[in-house]
C-alpha cells in the first residue's frame, strides 16, 4: 500500500473529524426519542490541510495523480483518531480536493480522507480496562502507564544475561 511521502504531514491547526456513524434515532410521538445502533463500525471523515512549498507540492501532484489515482488508491497517512498520531489507511472522498497559493511560495492543499478509528483495534474489554484505569488515576494515568513501559521494556533489560 502506498504511503504518504516523507515530510508531508497534515497541518495540525487545521486539522479535525467527525463522528463514526451507525445510530440511528427514531422520533416517537409524546415521548423520548428512540436511538439503536445500526452497524458497530465505520469509517471516520478527516478534514485534512497540507501547506506545501514548490519542491513538496510538485511530490505531492505526482504522489496524487499518478500514485493514488486521485485518491481512489488506498494509501497510508498519519492521523490522531484518538491515541496520539499513527497510520491509518485512507481514501479522499470525492469532490473535496483543492489546491491554493498563498502568497506566491506555498501551496495550500485540502481534502476529505475517510479511515476507521484505530479504536477498533482494541477490545471492548481493554477499552473497559482503560477507562478503569482512568478512573483509578486520572490524568495521572498516562504518567502510570508510560512508567510501567519504562519498567517492563527497558528497565528490566538490564537483567537479561
Amino acid at each position: 500500500m502506498p504511503t504518504l511521502p516523507t515530510g508531508l504531514t497534515p497541518t495540525v491547526a487545521a486539522y479535525s473529524h467527525g463522528g463514526p456513524g451507525g445510530v440511528m434515532r427514531t422520533e416517537v410521538s409524546g415521548g423520548t426519542a428512540r436511538y439503536a445502533l445500526d452497524y458497530g463500525r465505520g469509517p471516520q471523515q478527516f478534514n485534512v490541510t497540507l501547506v506545501l512549498d514548490k519542491l513538496k507540492f510538485s511530490v505531492w501532484t505526482a504522489f496524487f495523480y499518478h500514485i493514488i489515482l486521485k485518491g481512489a488508491v488506498t494509501f497510508d497517512m498519519p492521523l490522531d483518531s484518538g491515541f496520539g498520531t499513527e497510520a491509518h489507511a485512507v481514501n479522499i472522498v470525492p469532490g473535496t480536493y483543492s489546491a491554493t497559493r498563498t502568497g506566491g511560495i506555498a501551496m495550500v492543499v485540502a481534502f476529505v480522507v475517510e479511515a476507521e478509528s484505530k479504536v477498533y483495534d482494541m477490545s471492548a474489554a481493554d477499552a473497559a480496562g482503560l477507562i478503569d484505569v482512568y478512573n483509578a488515576y486520572g490524568d495521572d494515568s498516562d504518567n502510570l502507564l508510560r512508567r510501567l513501559a519504562q519498567f517492563a521494556n527497558v528497565d528490566t533489560n538490564v537483567l537479561d544475561f
